[in-house]
């Protein structure tokens, strides 16, 4: 195994509760998404092979000096890759019926749509991008961005469009990211993470619950969770607001 393979593994066990907290790291959540945003801050400050190593002591693991002598961001990326090639790969059907088109569920998306999609797919790789973006690392942007989507994308460009994307989307879309993220915004500031996390990972009792609480949504009919789901849940923005928190910036302006 690699080291970001033993990083997998470990952050998962913890997030799910089947490995204790090794020593230098402190959880106080109980729900696997809100205890998956605590401890991916943590990692970063700590780094992965200092986390792994404390790890692999808490659970009397013995991984090879090697390992850690030989990690490198090469991991993340090939990991990423292997991600992607099998989100890309179609599910292998019993009969083939040629005259049925499967449809592409790509088709129709924006580069950085699809990208974030195969992002998506892992809490390592989402820390990982947070990590670059918060570095201005562009070499290793553009690699991973390479193995997602076979297209060199522009990290500038990337940061501008997603922390712009409402403005160019249906009038009902830009209405709910306004919201939502005033909403986030104020639940961080009130340190209630455990209803911010519940609301990012699309818990429909929470919503109805805070709904009927929240100034920003108590006077506002059309905020059902249909309407947060198609206008918020699935178009990026819990991703952008995870970013946010995380300490990526998101330039107003282009250039």
């Amino acid at each position: 195994m690699t080291l970001f393979e033993y990083y997998i593994q470990y952050m998962t066990q913890i997030c799910e509760g089947t490995l204790p907290a090794p020593a230098g790291i402190t959880l106080t959540e109980t729900d696997e998404m809100r205890r998956a945003m605590e401890l991916q801050q943590q990692i970063s400050a700590m780094g992965i092979p200092v986390f792994v190593r404390a790890c692999a002591a808490a659970a009397g693991d013995e991984i090879p000096q090697d390992a850690y002598d030989s990690f490198s961001m090469e991991d993340m990326l090939s990991a990423a890759q292997t991600l992607a090639e099998q989100a890309q790969q179609e599910p292998a059907e019993a009969e083939e019926k040629p005259e049925e088109n499967t449809p592409d569920p790509d088709a129709g998306k924006h580069a950085f749509e699809v990208f974030l999609d195969c992002v998506a797919l892992d809490d390592g790789l989402v820390q990982y991008l947070i990590e670059v973006l918060k570095k201005k690392d562009w070499q290793e942007f553009y690699k991973l961005s390479q193995i997602t989507t076979k297209l060199d994308l522009d990290p500038n460009e990337f940061l501008y469009w997603l922390g712009n994307k409402e403005q160019y989307a249906p009038q009902a879309e830009q209405v709910c990211a306004a919201v939502m993220d005033a909403c986030f915004d104020r639940l961080a500031e009130e340190k209630r993470l455990d209803v911010l996390a519940a609301l990012l990972s699309g818990d429909q009792n929470t919503f109805e619950l805070f709904r009927c609480e929240a100034p920003e949504l108590v006077h506002l009919p059309e905020a059902t969770f249909q309407w947060y789901c198609e206008n918020y849940l699935d178009r990026d923005y819990p991703l952008r607001t995870i970013m946010r928190l995380n300490g990526v910036e998101f330039p107003e302006k282009l250039g």
